[in-house]
């Protein structure tokens, strides 16, 4: 489908993974390191919704501290958000990752509730440099 598409690099690496990646957009946010993110720490505290439900996993990806500072330190505005998705007792995201980019993180993400995360970026407004919005989508129950 994008074969003729200057503007986009598809590529699939040794796991399968498929990646789509329009040329322009800046990958510097996901491209931070993150030191650790355990799920198993989470679940503890917040209980086992936590680790069933996309939306819980994907804020708590995000609220890392190092995605935070480099959100703060360039600049960055996020699209607020208003998540609407039921949880399920299957599966869950469990586990620890250490040293791991944002996008290594979402992945993992992914992989476990069987779906596909995208990454958008738009023109700063209100004193941001940029806006960005991360989503995922389910492609199974």
């Amino acid at each position: 489908m994008f074969a003729k598409d200057e503007d986009m690099q598809v590529t699939q690496e040794p796991d399968g993974t498929v990646r789509m990646v329009e040329k322009a957009v800046p990958q510097d946010l996901l491209n931070v390191k993150i030191e650790r993110l355990s799920f198993d720490d989470e679940r503890k505290k917040d209980g086992p919704i936590f680790s069933s439900s996309p939306p819980a996993v994907l804020w708590f990806i995000t609220q890392a501290p190092e995605v935070e500072s480099f959100i703060k330190g360039h600049n960055i505005g996020r699209e607020p958000r208003i998540v609407n998705e039921p949880t399920t007792t299957e599966p869950h995201v469990l586990g620890e990752l250490n040293n791991v980019t944002l996008s290594q993180a979402l992945d993992y993400m992914a992989k476990a509730f069987g779906g596909l995360w995208v990454y958008k970026e738009c023109p700063g407004n209100k004193g941001k440099e940029r806006i960005v919005d991360l989503d995922f989508h389910r492609y199974r129950e």
